[in-house]
């Protein structure tokens, strides 16, 4: 398994007329952070500039494998909230599309393809247009794609919303199955029992700032707080 180190530091991304400064962490093979806040505070921004997909404004995103500097490139993953697949596509369709962008192997598209498709109970449904899918199979198929180049890290923006509690525990179990895998996870969600719980580190976004996991632990203890929806009020 490789050693892969993802720091982020004093990094500032703006959209319109808001910003978010002071972006600050390290993550290490494994570990899931659950970034928090409330509706509008900036976290999508934090994570489409983490993706690479929004220029950051100032500050620092380095990788590091085996303590050597590499680009992002195709060691990152990235799931939207709004699914991003070509819905009148197959499943099928969308992987080998989305597996040539990212420049995989057709040999290692049908291997990964093939496993990841069980792993998300997905096989019955390849053969199917992304628009006739359910919304949790919707939600399977943006990760899988995410999934396809075998990423070093995935993040993941809300991929709860809409979701039941069967298929909120299902996904949980397979981000922790990647997790166990070396992979460094990032998720944005507003459900903060399931974060706090599952989560080895977060960060709180609040008025333009971004808190991170040892201020939100002096921040809780200094006020004697024990859950994050008690931080939130």
């Amino acid at each position: 398994m490789e050693n892969v180190l993802f720091q982020v530091s004093n990094l500032k991304t703006s959209y319109k007329k808001f910003s978010v400064r002071g972006i600050e962490f390290e993550l290490k093979s494994g570990e899931i952070m659950g970034l928090i806040g409330r509706s509008g505070s900036g976290k999508s921004t934090i994570v489409k500039t983490l993706a690479g997909i929004k220029k950051k404004d100032i500050g620092s995103i380095i990788l590091k494998i085996d303590n050597q500097k590499v680009s992002l490139g195709n060691h990152l993953g990235y799931s939207s909230q709004e699914n991003s697949l070509f819905e009148h596509l197959t499943l099928k369709e969308n992987i080998s599309t989305f597996g040539r962008l990212r420049k995989v192997t057709k040999a290692e598209i049908e291997k990964r393809s093939t496993f990841l498709l069980k792993r998300f109970k997905l096989e019955g449904a390849k053969n199917k247009k992304i628009i006739e899918l359910s919304g949790g199979m919707k939600k399977r198929s943006d990760i899988i794609i995410s999934l396809l180049h075998d990423p070093d890290i995935l993040i993941l923006d809300e991929p709860f919303s809409g979701l039941d509690f069967a298929l909120t525990h299902f996904l949980w179990n397979q981000i922790k199955y990647l997790s166990k895998r070396g992979k460094i996870i990032i998720i944005s969600s507003h459900f903060l029992k399931e974060l706090q719980e599952n989560c080895q580190k977060l960060g709180f976004v609040e008025r333009g700032f971004f808190y991170n996991n040892k201020q939100i632990k002096e921040g809780m203890k200094k006020h004697h707080l024990s859950s994050l929806e008690a931080l939130f009020t």
